[in-house]
């Protein structure tokens, strides 16, 4: 037993097994405080990055909705009863979600050759943050598309 109390003493052991003294209230504070400040701004940039995915999710979605109907107006043919000029309007829904949205598409003559189509669409509900998505088109008589 007194060995080993003498090699405690020789190489210093003996303040490996010291108590440790705790931190003041001030540091317990400011480290608080740090942790609060850093949940705050993680939070903020989680609320921030999930506006945005859904404002990217509702433009993917309004693409192919507008595109659609575009691939459908193409395939009309210039002189479709879709293509009379005047607005026209139709409620869609996205199969893959179920959302609900309301399309809108004016048709005006440029000249005798050439239609240009404006389409439009917005979320159906009217309590929604998001704006309207546009598209235009121009057909050509003469060209056939």
């Amino acid at each position: 037993m007194k060995q080993a109390k003498t090699i405690i003493k020789k190489t210093g052991l003996k303040q490996l097994f010291k108590p440790l003294k705790g931190s003041s209230l001030l540091e317990v504070t400011i480290a608080m405080g740090l942790v609060f400040f850093l949940l705050t701004g993680l939070a903020q940039m989680m609320g921030s990055s999930l506006l945005i995915k859904q404002k990217a999710d509702y433009h993917r979605l309004a693409a192919d909705i507008i595109s659609n109907q575009l691939e459908r107006l193409k395939s009309a043919g210039v002189e479709a009863p879709a293509l009379s000029p005047g607005l026209h309007q139709e409620p869609v829904q996205d199969p893959s979600s179920g959302k609900k949205f309301l399309l809108n598409w004016e048709i005006t003559e440029v000249n005798d050759n050439l239609k240009k189509v404006c389409l439009r669409l917005y979320p159906a509900s009217a309590s929604s943050r998001l704006t309207e998505v546009r598209a235009t088109l121009y057909f050509s008589r003469r060209l056939n598309f």
